[in-house]
């Protein structure tokens, strides 16, 4: 079939140099890397927050090594390499995962991600214009390098959610507060990739997280390098592995519905090691909710509101956690958080809340539970 797409799974027992890089240069090959030689190449690493590697919220500095030197034994003749975190500096954030030191030892570009320029898309759905870092321009492919883990709004995040973070820093806030569901969200994300199509995934899934990912979950062990020429065809696969059912994440399943987005599940073709060698006895998921579908399509916008407080999970700080670094009050898109009486640990208004759980994805300190039928300032 002229159409199919490769989802490559290689077996990587560890982040040795050498074994890592042989394994990503297998993945590539089989899942059919794209020309690159002469030609400006922008790698996009997972770089969320200021996390050290072994915490497993980023992409790993080995990863990004054997990836940097990959594409320039290909030919290509700039490597650019970067992302926006989500409150904190690049640079900072950039040091303390060990990406940084990796594209100065490697003598790849570090792209700053602060400055924007615009992006119209034609075709979106929802969008028709996004402020994109400045190296999305400069760059003619773009590789996604994701870390395999769980998402507390989108259940997975992957190749695809990876992308968000071409938006610069806090403006990504402003898109939590315009698409607080989740599948206009899902939508959003989309539309980005209509606006910046990425040419290859390379996923960290050597050690990937579970739980409440994409920061306060656990590392899990797999084992597992991919590659894919289709972000949604990895996350597809990937998603499915862990236990999801892969049409359950919103931007797969809405993907699969819109032929803007280019993505048949039919087309998927594996290759590489079995699949069934990576799919663990066990991964604790994000619980998949559906409180879009039920209830918004049968009950008036006012009992929405309040059977959404009583049934989505809400943030809540445990307070002698809370170490007051103000992270989720510069991130928060609806202002609905503030320090008080001198407590650690911010109150929450949960009026305004809209449950885009980004307070928990920047907690450095696993400061933040989701959690249903709540009363009260959002603290215990």
């Amino acid at each position: 079939m002229n159409n199919e797409v490769f989802v490559t799974l290689k077996a990587c027992t560890d982040y040795n140099d050498d074994k890592v890089l042989a394994t990503l240069s297998q993945a590539c090959e089989l899942a059919g890397f794209p020309q690159v030689k002469g030609k400006t190449v922008l790698l996009k690493p997972n770089i969320l927050n200021a996390s050290a590697p072994e915490r497993c919220t980023t992409t790993h500095p080995v990863v990004l090594r054997a990836a940097i030197r990959y594409v320039r034994s290909q030919g290509a003749a700039r490597i650019l390499v970067g992302d926006a975190p989500g409150w904190q500096p690049q640079d900072m954030a950039g040091s303390k995962t060990g990406l940084y030191q990796v594209v100065q030892e490697e003598g790849a570009e570090w792209a700053d991600f602060s400055r924007g320029r615009p992006v119209d898309v034609a075709q979106g759905k929802l969008i028709r214009r996004f402020t994109l870092a400045e190296a999305v321009g400069e760059a003619e492919v773009i590789i996604s390098l994701p870390k395999f883990k769980t998402h507390g709004l989108m259940y997975f995040t992957g190749a695809l959610k990876n992308m968000f973070g071409l938006i610069p820093g806090l403006q990504k806030s402003a898109f939590h507060m315009r698409f607080p569901d989740r599948s206009d969200f899902a939508l959003m994300l989309n539309d980005l990739q209509l606006a910046a199509p990425t040419h290859f995934a390379i996923m960290d899934g050597i050690m990937a997280m579970e739980g409440k990912g994409p920061n306060s979950g656990t590392p899990k062990h797999l084992g597992l390098i991919m590659a894919s020429r289709s972000v949604y065809a990895m996350d597809w696969v990937a998603s499915g592995l862990i236990g999801y059912k892969p049409e359950d994440i919103p931007y797969l399943g809405l993907a699969v519905q819109d032929l803007r987005y280019g993505f048949s599940p039919d087309t998927i073709r594996l290759n590489g090691d079995p699949l069934e060698q990576f799919r663990p006895q066990h991964f604790e998921l994000v619980k998949v909710l559906h409180e879009n579908d039920i209830i918004r399509a049968h009950v008036p916008d006012w009992l929405h509101r309040i059977l959404k407080n009583l049934l989505v999970p809400r943030p809540v700080f445990i307070e002698k956690k809370c170490i007051h670094c103000a992270g989720c009050v510069k991130i928060c898109p609806a202002k609905a958080l503030t320090f008080v009486n001198g407590r650690k640990a911010p109150d929450i208004d949960y009026e305004a809340c809209i449950r885009c759980y980004c307070c928990d994805e920047v907690c450095p300190e696993k400061a933040i539970e989701l959690k249903k039928f709540l009363w009260g300032r959002g603290r215990r």
